[in-house]
């Protein structure tokens, strides 16, 4: 007799939950476009060459050509050809405000539950017809979610498949990207924020720490991507040969187009004979070195999060928050700085020169040596601009002034000595 099974005791965990919601449902897949993107770990840039079946689409229902400079209008970036560092656009979307988007968009999401779903006039016969009902299906999405699908660069240009129109679509839709965005947070400070349990995580790479949170987490740190590789010349690159010629070498170190024109001539050696290539040929492959290009199909925007985070690990990227403005920033070799080289809104400098100004200002405050030459350096600066003063006796005062100043901040000589010295000046 077999026995009865029970789910009574079943229970999902949060990990369950975030694929369930990932797989999408019967009226919406995230699943759309092909865009290609390509990696390049030299220049550290994702390469996205954008779709552009939006705006074919939209010619084939307009019936007419669009001009060069057109773009859709839930849609602006397709066909383009986009360029961004590794690591940028993954932070941008963990540190996008999805919630609050949706919370202030002008159809709340108890509406969008009860928005009624316009009518299906009939069901498609053909492909070309099921395209179109996709289609619109997706400007009507775009239509209710506008402000969350362009706050992103990667929600904007990775849509999902509307198969059929319901009133709870929207919401899946929210809920795939508020998903993906509490993951990649997660990840994102586990695998690569230098101040993420700083001591414990010490000396292990980006890639060892993205395998113990797949521990941590029972994940399969395995994702299959659709990959393709071609040869592609970017530039001229490094020349790695040596042509026994010194001197032809040389010239190829310092110029390889200059190079290629003193080579065009030359007789064919027995590798070239044999192959039956020329030697123009092969002199290009030397001065102009062909590298593999690793390019992607990525279809939802699933796919290329995973992509990009994928090749941060390879490139064992490190990351902090700013302690100006708070956001994360990829740190470039100098693991000490706190701050970034982002403009914030509002301001003229960067966070880095706004922390030194601050931090010199502290300083001067702390030390009132510091505050009496700051204000005669002004002084004496005006004085310089409008002709008062000569540049020679500005620069001699200004050796002294400092000289002054230091024996003040060592203590060699008071503070009413020094504030003395620089009132005696303005005398002269």
């Amino acid at each position: 007799m077999s026995q009865e099974i029970s789910f009574e005791n079943l229970q999902y965990t949060n990990r369950d939950r975030c694929h369930k919601i990932r797989m999408g449902d019967n009226d919406i897949s995230f699943s759309y476009l092909s865009n290609h993107v390509a990696a390049n770990m030299d220049d550290r840039i994702i390469a996205i060459e954008v779709d552009d079946y939006f705006r074919k689409m939209c010619e084939k229902i307009d019936g007419n050509v669009k001009p060069d400079d057109w773009t859709h209008h839930y849609f602006p970036h397709t066909g383009e050809y986009l360029l961004n560092p590794i690591g940028e656009q993954l932070i941008v979307f963990c540190e996008t405000d999805f919630m609050s988007l949706m919370k202030n968009s002008p159809v709340t999401l108890e509406q969008i539950g009860n928005k009624q779903s316009p009518p299906v006039v009939r069901k498609p016969t053909t492909d070309e017809e099921l395209e179109v009902i996709h289609y619109k299906n997706y400007e009507y999405l775009a239509s209710i979610a506008e402000e969350v699908i362009r706050s992103n660069l990667y929600v904007n240009l990775f849509p999902p498949l509307v198969k059929t129109l319901s009133n709870t679509m929207c919401k899946t839709y929210f809920d795939y990207i508020i998903a993906l965005r509490h993951e990649y947070i997660m990840m994102l400070d586990f695998c690569f924020n230098m101040d993420f349990y700083e001591e414990e995580l010490d000396g292990i790479t980006s890639a060892s720490r993205f395998h113990l949170y797949c521990e941590i987490n029972d994940m399969i740190p395995a994702r299959s991507l659709n990959m393709s590789f071609r040869f592609e010349r970017s530039g001229f690159g490094n020349i790695k040969a040596t042509i026994k010629d010194k001197k032809l070498n040389e010239v190829l170190k310092r110029s390889p187009l200059e190079a290629l024109d003193s080579i065009q001539g030359r007789e064919a050696n027995a590798f070239e004979r044999k192959y039956g290539i020329s030697p123009a040929t092969v002199d290009l492959a030397r001065v102009l070195p062909v590298p593999i290009v690793s390019s992607y199909k990525c279809g939802s925007l699933e796919d290329i999060l995973f992509l990009e985070f994928e090749k941060m690990l390879e490139l064992d990227l490190r990351i902090k928050k700013c302690k100006h403005c708070e956001r994360y920033f990829i740190l470039k070799g100098n693991y000490q700085t706190e701050y970034c080289d982002r403009v914030p809104e509002g301001e003229t400098q960067n966070c880095q020169s706004i922390s030194a100004a601050a931090k010199y200002a502290k300083k001067v405050k702390d030390n009132p040596a510091l505050a009496i030459f700051n204000r005669a350096y002004k002084r004496n600066h005006a004085r310089l601009k409008v002709g008062s003063v000569k540049s020679d006796a500005f620069k001699k005062w200004q050796s002294e002034a400092l000289i002054m100043r230091d024996k003040c901040m060592d203590g060699k000589i008071t503070l009413q000595e020094f504030e003395a010295w620089i009132d005696a000046d303005k005398g002269r």
